[in-house]
């Protein structure tokens, strides 16, 4: 058994120090058996091999047998019921063959007893992230993929623009996300969400940061996720997003924009923001526009570039009972002849767009974060627009500089002691945010 300074307390799992595969290794010369590992489970659980029981299983057992001329190697999984009895699974490594064990037999001065196994089968294969990238490891180098390894990339709206952002970035070595959307799944986001299946359009409405963290994981196991139901203006997401080297914007409202403007300019971290638009008319599209945009000190800030406005952020965040007033009003000015835009705008809207639009926008979005992160390539424009039904994309960039007379200019770096100078807060009347953190693999 291992003594107590052979396992490494300060770790989340059960984790042996040098020390005692040595000692175990050295134990092969006073005997002639093989030796074997019995892990255990939580009670209530079933006996079959988790992650961790097949990486150890994996290792030690090319290790033991390497250094025991052959002898086998026997690891076997103890769980409880549910009602307290015993379970067990267990394989026996023999040269070079997984063989189950099928029987265990207890043979005491008080008892003898046979119980049957269960049949798990030979370890899962090990999951070798580096075999996956060999075609991006050999264009950009080594050393750029330690940096996105290393890398934090938070995503700001987790469906059609968010999804398969994630999706691109998470195949592309990502080491850690923090996903960010306070709604659950609708079954009309299932044409554009990369993270949804047909199973999730039935029943009880899952989150979305649920969804694409079950995608990351399915893509990169390893990958650390944290997931928060929330909301850009939410504390506890900033306290999160600081931790970030670069953040994708991938939501059409309108105060989230001027909050991750908020958020580049007082923290100094990159923003990538990204929007998509769409139109038709007769059946006939008429725009299928994106946008890809920057926010980072020194650079114009969303007021300054016109793409926020006041009035529709007010719309977005007041309370149901006076958006209801606003809009009794507005219809009672209609009725008597006035203007009905004083009160209300009518401008509740929601942006009909599709998955291959988001799809491609949000791809160019995840190139132009990889290249931000490793320095490798530069992104072509602070801001700028293409059409993707004109001849050359309708391409328009936008070079402006920032207004002389916005305090974007002026409260560069302040972080925490910015918050007064923030261009919009969160409502009191919204609720709070649910933080969870996802570093093993989802459910």
């Amino acid at each position: 058994p291992p003594q107590s300074n052979e396992l490494d307390l300060r770790s989340p799992i059960v984790e042996f120090r040098p020390g005692y595969v040595r000692r175990a290794l050295r134990s092969f010369t006073g005997h002639e058996f093989g030796i074997g590992v019995i892990h255990s489970h939580p009670e209530g659980t079933w006996p079959s091999p988790s992650r961790l029981d097949d990486d150890m299983d994996d290792y030690f057992s090319q290790e033991f047998e390497r250094y025991s001329e052959g002898r086998p190697y026997v690891s076997l999984i103890i769980a409880r019921d549910d009602h307290g009895q015993r379970t067990f699974s267990g394989r026996a490594f023999d040269r070079g063959e997984w063989l189950p064990v099928k029987t265990w037999i207890t043979a005491g001065l008080d008892v003898v007893a046979r119980d049957k196994a269960f049949d798990w089968g030979a370890p899962a294969p090990v999951f070798d992230p580096d075999a996956t990238k060999e075609r991006l490891m050999e264009l950009i180098g080594c050393d750029a993929m330690t940096r996105l390894r290393e890398a934090t990339v938070g995503i700001i709206g987790c469906s059609g623009l968010g999804s398969p952002a994630a999706h691109v970035l998470a195949r592309a070595g990502i080491g850690r996300f923090v996903l960010v959307d306070k709604g659950r799944f609708k079954p009309s986001n299932h044409e554009r969400n990369h993270a949804s299946r047909a199973s999730d359009t039935v029943g009880d409405p899952p989150w979305k940061t649920d969804l694409l963290c079950r995608l990351v994981h399915e893509i990169a196991p390893n990958t650390r996720v944290t997931c928060i139901v929330g909301d850009v203006l939410d504390e506890a997401v900033v306290d999160e997003l600081v931790q970030c080297d670069l953040v994708l914007g991938c939501t059409d409202s309108v105060y989230a924009r001027a909050a991750l403007g908020d958020l580049a300019l007082h923290y100094h971290i990159p923003v990538l923001d990204l929007a998509v638009q769409m139109r038709a008319s007769d059946s006939i599209i008429k725009d299928q526009v994106g946008e890809i945009a920057r926010y980072a000190a020194g650079l114009p800030c969303p007021w300054c570039r016109g793409r926020v406005n006041a009035r529709d952020i007010f719309e977005e965040t007041i309370s149901p009972e006076e958006k209801a007033q606003r809009q009794h009003a507005a219809a009672a000015a209609r009725a008597r002849g006035a203007d009905a835009e004083q009160y209300w705008t009518n401008g509740e809207r929601h942006e009909l767009t599709v998955g291959y639009m988001t799809t491609t926008v949000a791809a160019m979005g995840a190139g132009y974060t990889q290249h931000w992160l490793t320095g490798l390539a530069c992104i072509p424009h602070d801001r700028f627009q293409f059409d993707l039904g004109l001849q050359q994309f309708g391409f328009v960039k936008d070079q402006r500089s920032p207004c002389p007379d916005c305090l974007c200019q002026q409260r560069i770096g302040f972080a925490d002691q910015g918050r007064a100078d923030r261009t919009v807060s969160k409502p009191h009347h919204w609720p709070e945010a649910k933080l969870t953190h996802c570093f093993g693999k989802f459910g």
